[in-house]
């Protein structure tokens, strides 16, 4: 398709989808790469820190035409960071809002809809809808997770008394806002049915098509050459996202000694981009625990592993990281919130609880054969399901629908 056939989208999102080193950034890189054979799709982000030549260099040769907005880097520590959640009581937004909600991208988003006369603008993260002007042209929202839910959750782990109340106000304000932004898009993308159910509640009428998280399965693909380290575990997710804390803090206080006690030559690795300061030094001074933190390739150490695990308490959506071990034919055991939103069957062990989750990985290590049989079936549950080309026409559809609209 020529470029003068081709509808244009302006695409709005927090930063560059590159490098794709967390689930958000892998799932928009994979989709829009995809779309922009049809779709003439400008990318409008915050970039922080100047140019980075080599991340829009992949986003350019994905087909992405870039729109960069300069801001001064978001600070998620220290005064200015305590200074911004005590502003942020005195306003109806919750954090999350006014954080990446700018002048300068509210400005460019603005001079973007009347120079370019775009068929969609579609928000790559429910917040950013806060950057876009009303009425002018039809808006889609893709909701990588329902953040009400995951806000919710993190109130009800919580057991600090000013910290919880703290988390109560961003539940209350999350909910608020979330439900306002559903309620005005033009079409909503969800990623599991369970997120669609509780959208399409809220705005009380569909226009909420799921478009699941997929793998790369040419990339994600069995390596059997690969020796099989049988008691290391792993854990892959980006240490910058609350979610995945929470999971590699729990784990480590609850079950980890479980586990040791009756396998001690079990191995624990985690990686996963921007781990804080405290999380590094905690993964330091525990025995048997590795930190490899941001690595350019996870997949050397998805194949070395002899079970992955996925311990999250918080979290919406779904996971990425599950798709993509099972791709590779590699056994997990996830609580249930870890495995929310995906249909894999007898694929995945799930176990909640401390209890339960320790014996489940221990019963995992112990029967290879066992596990290796369920990886193959999880892997099958993947490919007829999960892969990108798969999903990036249900979005395309979508935009398709919406452009069909203002056009009309």
């Amino acid at each position: 398709m020529s470029a003068g056939d081709r509808q244009r989208v302006l695409v709005i999102d927090e930063a560059l989808p590159h490098p794709p080193d967390s689930g958000k950034r892998i799932r928009t890189f994979e989709l829009l790469r995809r779309l922009a054979a049809e779709f003439e799709i400008t990318f409008a982000y915050h970039r922080e820190g100047g140019p980075d030549a080599a991340a829009e260099a992949a986003a350019q040769d994905a087909g992405l035409h870039l729109l960069p907005v300069d801001r001064t880097p978001l600070k998620k520590h220290g005064l200015r960071f305590a200074w911004d959640l005590g502003r942020n009581l005195l306003l109806p937004v919750p954090y999350m809002v006014m954080a990446h909600r700018t002048r300068v991208l509210r400005a460019a988003v603005r001079d973007a809809v009347e120079r370019l006369q775009p068929a969609v603008v579609h928000a790559e993260w429910t917040p950013l809808v806060a950057n876009v002007p009303e009425g002018r042209v039809p808006v889609c929202v893709s909701a990588h997770n329902v953040e009400t839910l995951i806000w919710e959750r993190y109130h009800e782990n919580e057991k600090r008394f000013a910290r919880r109340a703290y988390i109560g106000t961003q539940v209350r304000k999350v909910r608020r806002f979330e439900q306002r932004a559903f309620r005005a898009a033009d079409g909503v993308i969800a990623v599991s049915e369970e997120d669609a159910v509780t959208i399409r509640q809220w705005r009380g009428r569909d226009g909420v098509t799921v478009v699941p998280n997929g793998v790369d399965v040419d990339s994600f693909a069995p390596q059997p050459e690969v020796a099989v380290r049988p008691d290391e575990l792993l854990f892959v997710g980006s240490l910058d996202w609350r979610p995945n804390l929470d999971a590699v803090t729990w784990f480590l206080d609850d079950v980890w000694g479980r586990i040791q006690a009756e396998r001690p030559q079990a191995r624990l690795t985690v990686v996963g981009r921007n781990p804080p300061q405290w999380l590094s030094e905690r993964l330091e001074q525990t025995a048997g625990v590795e930190l490899a933190g941001s690595v350019p390739d996870v997949k050397p150490y998805v194949a070395r592993a002899g079970l992955s695990i996925v311990p999250l308490r918080i979290g919406g959506g779904s996971r990425l990281k599950i798709s993509e071990a099972l791709a590779m034919e590699r056994p997990i055991v996830s609580t249930s919130v870890g495995a929310e939103g995906l249909d894999l069957g007898d694929g995945i062990t799930l176990a909640d609880g401390a209890e339960a989750f320790a014996a489940a990985v221990l019963r995992a290590l112990a029967d290879p054969a066992a596990t290796a049989a369920e990886a193959r079936r999880g892997r099958e549950r993947v490919l007829a399901t999960y892969a990108w080309d798969k999903i990036a026409p249900l979005q395309a559809a979508v935009w398709r629908s919406l452009a069909a609209r203002s056009t009309a």
